[in-house]
């Protein structure tokens, strides 16, 4: 009997589900079967990269001990199974989870050869887990700020017979926080990695509470689920660059690929969100961060890490339906004249004009804040930012507008 169930498991299609809003209840056996072995998947960043420590030290999730890594991958796994246990009754598939690697491999073996199917996966892809570190001296004391950016996909994928995944259809959830989140001068200290790591934990595990939905995103898992073909039966988005125009802004923003990335993955979420489209993860022009082209150039390709299952490959196509591109085509500021001026400090209105293309539709968004300035900045007695600071916080605005009106929507940023 359990050869039986081996063998019946080995092979699984995604096979064909009958939305219940169409035809009314499906039975559970009619719903497709996806495994999970408890695993997160992190980015495994190749030795060969030019950039791999300064890279790899961007990663919280493998910043710390052993065991600290795990316990934050295990809490973020369980934030999944929650929230999988809460919309059971919703799904539009049965989930079959374990925590043992070996579990995993036979939950993967089961379903009849004579379906003709191939396994489905659930691959939760952290896709960045990154802290930008920002510091300012005070009356001659050293303040901290960070701000953390949260990146995960919620995969779904097909596995061949050596294991390795291709993404049909996905859920991004990416967001940021500020630590502190307000700029109270006593909670600015200094942070270590372990602590940013189980900060970023907590804050991705009530991201996952609040923002997964797997309902919002039901038309897309069906069509995703129902495939024979990776390349057809359901659109697809990808941003594939974003793009300083703007001369300015190459010359403050353009010295590394940071907000570029950080942008294009809260544009991916926000976008995703609104219109519950499949929307895979960014592709960033001349910087692939793991991702390479195999070589028919048919799919992009990375190795991953996982917390139960040792290294895993995915992939993912390389042509998509409709490509995003973002492009920062100008920035700028200007003197604000009133009370508040004297010979000691002033007050500056920046902006940054931000256009956005999905497929054939653009657009452009402005964002705008006012920052106060120091004349004398030898011994500043209060926290001034510095100007890629300011227009990095206006492009990551600007990228959340982007994604709200290229969906209709009108968005109103803190």
């Amino acid at each position: 009997m359990m050869s039986v169930l081996k063998n019946f498991f080995k092979n699984i299609l995604p096979g064909l589900f009958v939305a219940t809003f169409f035809f009314g209840t499906v039975e559970a056996k009619d719903l497709p079967t996806i495994t999970w072995g408890h695993d997160i998947y992190t980015m495994t960043i190749s030795d060969e990269d030019p950039n791999v420590t300064k890279k790899r030290n961007y990663q919280l999730l493998n910043s710390g001990s052993d065991a600290e890594n795990k316990m934050n991958q295990q809490r973020i796994a369980d934030a999944i199974a929650a929230k999988l246990n809460e919309q059971a009754s919703q799904l539009p598939f049965k989930i079959k989870t374990s925590m043992d690697a070996n579990d995993v491999n036979l939950l993967n073996a089961e379903i009849d050869d004579s379906a003709g199917e191939t396994p489905l996966a659930l691959v939760p892809i952290v896709v960045l887990d990154f802290s930008i570190d920002k510091e300012y001296v005070v009356n001659n004391s050293s303040l901290h700020k960070y701000i953390l950016i949260s990146a995960v996909d919620i995969a779904f994928c097909s596995q061949d017979s050596n294991g390795a995944l291709t993404i049909l259809g996905n859920i991004p959830l990416h967001y940021y926080t500020n630590i502190p989140v307000t700029n109270s001068l006593d909670q600015m200290t200094e942070k270590n990695r372990s602590e940013l790591a189980r900060i970023y934990t907590d804050f991705t595990v009530d991201m996952i509470r609040k923002k997964l939905d797997f309902t919002k995103f039901r038309k897309s898992i069906n069509l995703a689920l129902k495939r024979k073909d990776v390349l057809g039966a359901i659109e697809t988005y990808r941003v594939e660059d974003v793009r300083y125009t703007s001369g300015k802004a190459q010359t403050i923003l353009g010295h590394n690929r940071l907000m570029q990335r950080i942008a294009g993955n809260l544009f991916t979420g926000e976008y995703a969100a609104y219109t519950g489209n499949v929307v895979y993860p960014m592709i960033l022009a001349g910087d692939r961060y793991s991702w390479t082209l195999d070589a028919e150039k048919s799919f992009y390709i990375t190795q991953m890490a996982t917390t139960h299952s040792g290294e895993k490959i995915v992939r993912m196509p390389a042509q998509v339906d409709h490509k995003i591109y973002l492009d920062v085509t100008g920035i700028g500021q200007s003197e604000i004249k009133g009370k508040y001026n004297s010979n000691i400090n002033g007050f500056r209105s920046y902006g940054l004009q931000m256009k956005s293309i999905v497929g054939g539709k653009n657009l452009e968004v402005k964002n705008f804040t006012e920052e106060e300035y120091l004349k004398d900045t030898g011994t500043p007695n209060r926290i001034i930012k510095k100007e890629d600071e300011i227009y990095g916080g206006l492009m990551i605005g600007a990228a959340i507008k982007s994604a709200a009106a290229q969906a209709g929507k009108k968005v109103k940023l803190k």
